[in-house]
């Protein structure tokens, strides 16, 4: 079997199939790209067992065939082709030879039968969203996701899909982010689902491509596709926690300051933080914070103010400054809201003024000072 394929062709398909291969894996398999040539078509094939991505491409083909490709050796080999056509030819014992105009290169392939079978998304639910509308809700959310696998349900973003609205949360237990867009219509289909994050990441790409994007959501996976691409993820399938709970609705003390001024302040001092606990404390006081740090470890420390509209009680807070950072940077508007109840309890950050048909709420739990 051969076909004939241009280097930067292959190349840039191979950038986008390698996400999904794992880097470290007890399948030696998953480190392989399937190959599948029919007539004038490759179609590529990656899958770390929980997502699958395939994409075509238009080649010159002779026969028929399939084998699986090792990842790492086909991309370092093609980075360092000039723009040239290149020819893979193999025979049945998976052996693989590349050629160019002016070299060959030999590959041991694997057999097509080795490498896991296409995922089927049995019945599903056809979902249209508009591309910019799931591209904000993605960004506003997927940066709190979990990372801590004991808690499964924490590990992607649960989706509440309603009729006039689509609704998307992300916690890792330390914060939280809430986020709602109403330009959004589904006319019989409503669920909650949980997506894993490397799912949102690797279809970010198709979100540039048109007006919208199509889901298709089965009972336990998700899948999205193009004329040229498709990528399928099982969902997570687990009880995502009641975050409405820990959402606290009688915070009355309210601070408002400049978005840039704070975030650069929380920069600059954060520097000094210790580097374990990335530990910043915001100290209230009428009319301005202080912002403040100290790592006895290193005899490092840091101390500036902002001015804020704030006429409350004193009140001291200390707040993972890499968790305040992500969250300062979310806000869009110049001004930023803190709604605060106790030293102690979970603090709401949200944007002086909601965007239209939006609404981004967000919760950072405090962390007990040092010293």
């Amino acid at each position: 079997m051969q076909f004939t394929v241009d280097s930067s062709t292959l190349l840039h398909g191979l950038q986008k199939v390698a996400r999904v291969s794992p880097t470290r894996s007890t399948m030696p398999i998953l480190n392989h790209i399937l190959f599948t040539v029919k007539g004038n078509v490759l179609s590529m094939r990656s899958t770390d067992i929980e997502i699958t991505y395939t994409l075509n491409l238009n080649v010159v083909g002779e026969d028929e065939g399939a084998v699986a490709l090792p990842v790492r050796l086909l991309q370092e080999i093609t980075s360092e082709l000039p723009d040239t056509e290149l020819t893979f030819a193999w025979s049945d014992d998976s052996r693989v030879t590349l050629s160019t105009t002016g070299g060959t290169y030999k590959i041991v392939g694997r057999p097509a039968m080795d490498f896991p079978e296409a995922p089927e998304l049995g019945p599903a639910n056809s979902l249209e969203i508009k591309s910019k509308v799931l591209k904000r809700t993605v960004e506003k959310t997927v940066f709190a996701v979990s990372k801590d696998e004991l808690k499964p349900a924490l590990l992607g973003v649960l989706f509440e899909l309603k009729k006039n609205e689509i609704r998307a949360v992300a916690t890792d237990g330390h914060r939280l982010v809430k986020y709602t867009n109403r330009d959004f219509v589904s006319s019989d289909f409503e669920a909650n689902i949980i997506v894993p994050p490397k799912f949102l990441s690797l279809i970010q790409s198709f979100l540039d491509d048109g007006d919208s994007i199509n889901l298709s959501v089965g009972e336990k996976h998700i899948s999205v596709a193009t004329e040229t691409a498709t990528i399928f993820s099982r969902l997570i399938d687990e009880q995502y926690p009641d975050y409405g709970s820990v959402i606290p609705s009688t915070n009355d003390k309210t601070v408002t300051l400049s978005s840039k001024d704070l975030v650069t302040t929380v920069r600059r001092v954060s520097i000094f933080s210790n580097r374990t606990t990335h530990q910043v404390a915001l100290k209230l006081h009428p009319g301005y914070i202080e912002v403040f740090t100290e790592d006895p470890e290193a005899s490092t420390s840091a101390k500036e103010q902002v001015l804020s509209d704030y006429d409350g009680e004193e009140l001291t807070l200390g707040y993972n400054s890499i968790y305040l950072k992500d969250m300062l940077k979310n806000v869009e508007t110049d001004r930023v809201v803190f709604r605060l109840g106790s030293e102690i309890g979970p603090g709401l950050i949200l944007p002086e003024v909601q965007a239209d048909k939006e609404e981004l709420v967000m919760l950072l739990m405090p962390i007990r000072l040092q010293g």
